[in-house]
């Protein structure tokens, strides 16, 4: 192997391996399938699939070193670029379309998506596996005033995009599939050891904590599934996530701060009036209401 081979040219296939992106990507294809393996580096898990399952591979990628090592183990690899315009009609079609952890090095993953749509056979889909944006460890580094990218993983410095779990539906969505399987891998922190490493930042979680990162799939390290071809005259757009800005959010916070004074003013004022007109007129049943009303309302 030669010293041009890109960072991923060392990741191997185990078989029988649990819980990492290529192990469940590896369960979702299936026998004998023709596969075009988008970004296969030198081959390592189309050279699996063929071994293990009698699939007739077809690696592309962006760096000649690593095809050239693929060439050797897959039916056939070539020195291609998906978002190229007429890459896609010189391939073929295929049973799946694999983009293991490539989705997000795509400058615009909606438009190749729809441009792949013509690469596959009937009932064929893309498998996919993303690294998930959201996972806790990327929180406590953002926690801490940090963003370190490094050469792969989770803050890959050649990620186009960054995705969260909407972000992943919104992006087959608009590419014009239906995602069907989802079979995510999970790395969860002890419970001991993120108490620690939050005390360090001066944070003490509670179980309101603990609960929300299990609300938000927080142990989730990356996406992994199938999604398939939905019916051209059906093709949606996304919702549009729309976050405000921080001085904008801040303004709102602080203008909600005020209306609330201002509403509980006023109703401290009616309730007062309404408290010296039973005053004036009963000394019964409505008094001893409204005066219940200001002891509830925190006031004497």
């Amino acid at each position: 192997m030669t010293d041009d081979v890109s960072p991923y040219a060392q990741h191997e296939f185990v078989a029988g391996t649990q819980n990492n992106s290529w192990a469940n990507l590896f369960e979702l294809i299936p026998e004998g399938a023709t596969v075009l393996d988008v970004g296969c580096s030198t081959g390592n898990f189309g050279a699996a699939l063929m071994r293990e399952k009698s699939c007739s591979v077809t690696g592309i990628d962006l760096n000649a070193a690593d095809i050239a090592v693929a060439a050797g183990v897959l039916t056939e690899a070539r020195v291609l670029d998906i978002t190229r315009p007429g890459a896609v009609e010189s391939l073929g079609q295929f049973d799946v379309i694999i983009f293991a952890d490539v989705i997000e090095h795509l400058p615009d993953a909606r438009e190749t998506l729809r441009s792949l749509r013509v690469a596959l056979n009937p009932g064929g889909f893309v498998a996919y596996s993303i690294p998930h944006m959201g996972h806790l460890s990327v929180r406590l580094d953002l926690l801490a005033g940090q963003f370190p990218y490094t050469e792969t993983g989770l803050l890959d410095r050649t990620h186009f995009h960054f995705y969260d779990k909407i972000e992943i539906a919104n992006a087959f969505t608009e590419g014009g599939y239906t995602i069907v399987d989802e079979r995510p891998v999970v790395v969860e922190y002890p419970q001991s050891w993120l108490r620690d490493r939050l005390a360090q930042l001066g944070l003490t979680p509670d179980d309101r904590f603990f609960a929300l990162m299990n609300e938000t799939e927080a142990q989730v390290f990356q996406y992994v599934g199938t999604a398939y071809p939905t019916d051209s005259d059906s093709l949606t757009k996304a919702a549009e996530r729309r976050r405000p800005m921080p001085n904008d959010e801040i303004i709102g916070y602080i203008q909600a701060l005020i209306d609330e004074k201002d509403g509980s003013q006023a109703r401290e004022k009616q309730l007062r009036d309404e408290l010296d007109d039973a005053r004036r007129h009963t000394v019964g049943y409505q008094a001893r209401r409204v005066s219940g009303a200001l002891r509830r309302f925190g006031r004497s």
